[in-house]
């Protein structure tokens, strides 16, 4: 039973082993998530607060799978992620995305900005050839771009902008959850407050 919990984390623990010596000996841990305990109901936001290295980031790859836990059970509408195989994990990345905290480095910068966003729906299946090209445009415009955009590359946009394509490729597939790895840290605070404008305008629109 899930209780009507969308994403539910319980006692979830992360160790990263610390080695030493020419034998590369198991000497200690780095404890990046010690215990944690959440739920996020269908249309929630839930803002993990903490100084840099206490796990926030570590606790996002947990829940989608990009990490290994090393105790404890995460769940996805009442089903354990963490008990899925590889085919079930690629679908599990269909409803769950992530928008990531660098916007630069996370685009491909030899990719136009119509195959970054044409990339998930590819790999997922979520659009048939012929309407691939329809679909980034809607995306671009939802995210405040123009279809124009779709032929440039990653390194002709700003900080901002390059964010709200990172944006439009997290939608490309219509997830149910997205995890926000602080995506607007790396911003100029002038451009912080537009981007988090348009992720709560984009949350009541979808």
């Amino acid at each position: 039973m899930n209780n009507g919990a969308l994403v539910e984390a319980t006692d979830l623990f992360k160790y990263f082993p610390i080695h030493a010596g020419l034998m590369s000996r198991h000497v200690a841990d780095v404890r990046a998530v010690d215990g944690v305990s959440f739920r996020i109901n269908e249309g929630e936001t839930l803002g993990l607060v903490g100084e840099s290295g206490s796990g926030k980031t570590t606790i996002g790859r947990l829940l989608l799978r990009l990490l290994p836990a090393t105790k404890g059970d995460i769940r996805f509408e009442g089903r354990s992620v963490l008990g899925m195989n590889r085919s079930e994990v690629r679908r599990l990345r269909g409803s769950m995305q992530i928008i990531f905290q660098d916007p630069f480095a996370s685009l491909n910068p030899r990719m136009t900005i119509r195959e970054i966003i044409s990339e998930p729906l590819r790999i997922h299946g979520m659009a048939a050839a012929g309407q691939i090209d329809e679909r980034v445009q809607e995306l671009l415009k939802l995210v405040g771009l123009q279809p124009y955009h779709a032929n440039r590359y990653p390194h002709e946009f700003s900080g901002g902008q390059r964010q709200r394509v990172g944006i439009a490729r997290a939608l490309a597939v219509d997830p149910k959850f997205i995890v926000c790895d602080e995506p607007v840290s790396a911003l100029d605070v002038s451009i912080q407050a537009q981007v988090i404008n348009l992720l709560e305008d984009l949350q009541h629109k979808l």
